[in-house]
């Protein structure tokens, strides 16, 4: 999917924002780099509050920031370098990166990089968003769309969830050809929707990639709009990794 060509981020300190003018449906997207759990927090024109596209890289107290070491902005594209100091020695590079409007619906992608200094290191990482959802379906590969049965857990298949409330809709999509595994909880009105990236073991001199795209449209013809944008999603270029 091609980037946006005029939608930029503003940076001021750790806070960068894309104004509500620049997005489809007049939406808003800021983002704090010192708790990249929460990820882009955006408001709707109806009022509807969301965090998409968090990258898991907590701090080691809750009361403290995440390890932000490195930042930049280059139009369309905000990264953040994460360094905790904990035992995996996992640094963690997240680029957000705003897409062209296709039409009314909004779309954003988060690109997750992970190294380790050691010979050896778990690389699990989880991409979040937190959405207020009425309901909640998920899709194949080949979109299809089906109820989530909260009793049942996500086949490995999947890997589209739409989330679905009063006048827009959301579309979390997971790359098919990336490995991944996706949890989803919904109750009391909100879906917190995990993706879970680079489920093996990680070596020393190894950069694991993976993408996660959250995009927000009109409810009306919501299946349709959805199934088109995770179709184009899939059709991007594959990512390079050593």
């Amino acid at each position: 999917m091609p980037s946006a060509p005029h939608a930029t981020w503003s940076l001021a300190n750790h806070v960068a924002s894309q104004r509500s003018r620049d997005a489809a449906g007049g939406i808003a997207a800021e983002l704090d780099l010192r708790r990249p759990d929460r990820g882009l927090a955006t408001t709707t024109r109806d009022g509807h509050r969301d965090h998409l596209l968090g990258v898991g890289v907590a701090a080691a107290r809750a009361h403290e920031s995440a390890p932000l070491t490195d930042h930049w902005l280059r139009g369309s594209d905000l990264t953040a370098v994460y360094e905790p100091a904990d035992p995996r020695q996992l640094r963690a590079t997240a680029m957000w990166r705003i897409h062209a409007a296709r039409g009314d619906v909004a779309c954003w992608e988060v690109v997750v990089s992970a190294q380790t200094s050691l010979l050896e290191s778990d690389a699990a990482l989880a991409v979040i968003s937190d959405i207020e959802a009425d309901e909640v379906r998920w899709s194949t590969p080949l979109p299809c769309w089906q109820p989530l049965d909260a009793r049942t857990p996500l086949p490995d298949e999947a890997t589209f969830i739409l989330a679905r409330r009063s006048g827009t809709s959301i579309l979390i999509a997971m790359h098919p050809a990336d490995r991944r595994r996706i949890d989803v909880r919904h109750a009391a009105g909100r879906a917190r929707i995990e993706c879970w990236l680079f489920p093996s073991a990680i070596e020393k001199g190894v950069l694991l990639r993976s993408r996660v795209m959250a995009a927000v449209g009109p409810r009306p013809r919501d299946e349709a709009w959805a199934a088109e944008t995770a179709s184009a999603f899939t059709a991007s270029p594959p990512l390079l990794t050593t």
